[in-house]
């Protein structure tokens, strides 16, 4: 029997390491897909950014280790340095991402690349910004494994 999943997990939460610190959810809507919130409050940098992905995964190996891409929206406020001021700047837009995660136990480590498309709110001529991160997240809700299934339902007393 070939088990068709590309994650093992339900429902992650963690933290993700990007342009700053922030929290990262993950809860799963079908057998391929996850619904993503990131929340970057600008704890150390100063850059906040909040952004929601809809995310279509792969299996490589197995279903631990798998890739993904997926699109969603963002909205990111930045500072913009120059010689004699510095300016609030926030931008809304398309949020696109493509990455790959490894899930070992209940531990998830994903990388992601994220170029983000401005659409509105932007004070300045910057229409595409890129962002890359990295999450380290715990899977609060697992999958079982279909070899577990199996032997479970092999088993059941009628």
């Amino acid at each position: 029997m070939v088990n068709a999943h590309a994650q093992k997990y339900n429902t992650l939460a963690g933290i993700r390491i990007g342009d700053d610190f922030g929290i990262s959810f993950a809860q799963r809507i079908a057998n391929k897909n996850t619904v993503e919130l990131n929340i970057q409050p600008g704890t150390f940098a100063g850059n906040t950014m909040y952004s929601a992905l809809i995310k279509q995964h792969y299996s490589l190996i197995t279903k631990r280790f798998n890739f993904f891409m997926g699109a969603g929206i963002y909205h990111r406020q930045f500072t913009i340095y120059n010689f004699e001021t510095t300016k609030q700047n926030t931008s809304t837009g398309l949020a696109f991402t493509f990455g790959a995660e490894f899930t070992i136990g209940r531990l998830s480590i994903s990388t992601d690349y994220l170029p983000l498309v401005t659409i509105g709110n932007n004070n300045s001529n910057q229409r595409f910004y890129t962002t890359s991160g990295f999450s380290l997240r715990y899977v609060l809700v697992g999958r079982e494994s279909s070899t577990k299934k199996f032997f479970k339902n092999l088993f059941k007393k009628k």
